[in-house]
């Protein structure tokens, strides 16, 4: 699956790559490319075999999008966003999982915001939610949404930080999403008000305790014994990934004997060691689970480390390409500076930011406690 997976997003680069300024400028990723990606199986990589997914290798998972993001790094972060909430799904309960994925043909796709700007209030029969939650990519494209939020006990005092999974008809979608990069992921707010859940809607500390449990190795697939920490972030560094590509090979159409400049090659070297290394990782991390092995921390958080450094390498790559293009790259509508502007607002992302996980990093190099492996 997975090969012909890449071998119809290769055929769909260069399409993508001929959009993406028009893309850019209306703010939206067509609606026509997410069905040609679902019908390719993308949304599903992560999804229960038991649902009609593929539980897929993190690896043929992070291939997928960093090539599609060398055409519209917009479509790759909407992409990635949206499958990797799969995986996260698939932890919940099976009665969730039922909603979600039960009726066949049903796309079902899942926009996620998990910053906890909602808050959850105990009530007879379950729990009110309610909140506005910002930046929730690809929230038009989606059937359900997993909301971050902090739990309160009967003395309306914060309990615990859980996960809640609201189906679209139950939250309205307020406009406020506008930057000056990745304008098309539409990562409008997420409105919800007074409304009831039932509990098994929910993903609190103890769905993360049993998921970090030794004894959950052998009750899941291996995909899904990966640490808490893993899938999200990374997809949200893939992206840049392949915006910085995508700016390559555009500076060479443009002027090929850019290819021999030092800055050039120095900087291509680079973004290969950046994978490279992702790669390395999310390879050592499977290793372990389907060996079942809990990947201990040292793995977990050098994984961390290095994706966050991506999406740095990646914004300081296309500099470096603008640079060696020259002032006409600096065009509106040209693709460099384009991916110089959505590298800078993926950056930006909490998981991209480079410098909160090397400090992390650095507590954890140094033996001091970083607590859980909820980064």
């Amino acid at each position: 699956m997975t090969d012909r997976l890449l071998d119809e997003i290769r055929v769909m680069v260069p399409e993508l790559a001929r959009d993406a300024a028009e893309v850019d400028v209306q703010g939206a990723v067509d609606e026509a490319v997410i069905d040609r990606l679902d019908d390719l199986g993308l949304f599903r990589l992560f999804r229960p075999s038991s649902h009609g997914g593929s539980e897929s290798d993190p690896v043929e998972f992070a291939r997928a999008i960093r090539l599609l993001s060398r055409g519209c790094t917009a479509t790759g972060w909407v992409a990635s966003a949206l499958a990797s909430n799969e995986w996260h799904v698939a932890l919940f309960d099976e009665g969730v999982r039922d909603e979600i994925w039960g009726t066949e043909g049903a796309r079902s796709l899942i926009a996620s915001c998990y910053i906890p700007d909602g808050t959850l209030r105990p009530a007879a029969d379950g729990f009110v939610l309610s909140g506005r939650w910002r930046a929730a990519a690809g929230v038009h494209h989606a059937a359900w949404a997993c909301l971050g939020a902090v739990l309160l006990n009967d003395a309306g005092e914060p309990a615990d930080f859980t996960q809640v999974l609201v189906p679209a008809q139950d939250f309205t979608i307020e406009r406020s999403w506008d930057p000056t990069g990745l304008r098309a992921i539409g990562a409008d707010s997420i409105v919800v008000k007074d409304l009831v859940v039932r509990g098994h809607r929910l993903f609190g500390s103890q769905g993360r305790a049993v998921h970090g449990a030794r004894e959950h190795l052998t009750q899941r697939s291996p995909v899904y014994r990966l640490p808490y920490s893993t899938v999200h972030t990374h997809a949200l560094a893939l992206p840049a990934l392949g915006a910085a590509e995508g700016a390559y090979a555009a500076l060479v159409a443009d002027r090929p004997e850019a290819a021999s400049l030092p800055v050039v090659a120095r900087t291509v070297t680079d973004l290969h060691a950046a994978w490279r290394q992702m790669q390395r990782n999310l390879i050592e991390l499977m290793d372990d689970v389907r060996a079942n092995v809990v990947p201990d921390t040292g793995l977990a958080i050098r994984a961390r480390r290095d994706q966050a450094l991506l999406a740095e390498r990646c914004s300081r790559a296309i500099g470096h390409l603008l640079d060696a293009a020259g002032a006409e790259a600096w065009g509106r509508h040209h693709p460099l500076q384009r991916a110089w502007r959505e590298a800078q607002v993926a950056r930006s992302n909490a998981v991209n930011h480079a410098e909160d996980v090397l400090g992390i990093y650095g507590r954890w190099a140094f033996g001091t406690d970083i607590n859980d492996r909820y980064w």
